[in-house]
This record gives C-alpha cells, structure tokens and sequence, in this order.
C-alpha cells in the first residue's frame, strides 16, 4: 500500500519541482531584463536608426554607449506615432552614422536615476558590421 502511494507521489512530486525550477529561471531572466543581440549591417558613412518605446511617466529613459571612432551619434530624440484608434505612442529614437569600416556594438540601456544610484530595466546589444 505505502509503495503504491509512492508511486504516485514521487512522479507528482518531481515534476512540481521540475515546473518551479522553470519558472525561477524565468523570473531571473525577466528582473535582469537582457534580450538577444540584435543584428544591424550598414555602408561606410550610411546613416541607420534604433527606435524604442518611451514612457514619460517611468522616469526610465534609453541611454547608449559606443565606440566612437567607428560611429557618430547625429542625433538622440523622443518621436512620436499616432494609432490608428487615436492612441499616441512615443520613441526614444537614436540616428546613427557608420565612420569606419568593421565590426562594433551598441549597448542601449533603459535606465532610472535614483537615490540608491541608476535602476537598469533592460539592456539590449546590437551588433554592428560595417562594409
């Protein structure tokens, strides 16, 4: 009787634990927010846009880092889009000019200032290959 209920329970058992070892991962990925290199081919001196969601209301804005012989940032600005109901989304926009030949990235990071020092929400890197 006790080995049939074992049986039974031990199957059970581990796969619950098997479930929640899969979601603690999960979650881990979630809270440090990195997401799958992104890849981005351009000409020597051809211009190229990155574009991400922007909230106004977060505090969290998009901050870039690059290496700055290889690409010049022309510029950094908020954009707008208007929904076909109406709703208006906003962009963190960020233009781009390829100055040299090669292989670089670019690290965006949507940041917050705080009293504890910056709260990263999300990081992305993009690979660059310039011909």
């Amino acid at each position: 009787m006790v080995r049939r209920i074992l049986m039974i329970m031990v199957p059970i058992i581990v796969i619950g634990l098997l479930a929640g070892c899969g979601q603690k991962e999960e979650a881990a990925n979630n809270k440090f927010g990195f997401l799958p290199v992104e890849k981005i081919e351009v000409k020597l001196n051809e211009e190229f846009t990155i574009a991400r969601g922007f909230d106004l209301n977060s505090g969290y804005i998009w901050r870039e880092q690059f290496d700055e012989s290889m690409l010049e940032l022309l510029e950094s600005i908020v954009d707008t889009e208007t929904k076909e109901d109406g709703t208006i989304v906003l962009y963190q926009v960020f233009r781009f000019k390829a100055n040299q030949k090669g292989n670089t990235q670019i690290f965006l990071a949507h940041i917050r200032s705080s009293i504890d020092g910056p709260d990263v929400r999300r990081q992305e890197v993009f690979d660059i290959y310039i011909e």
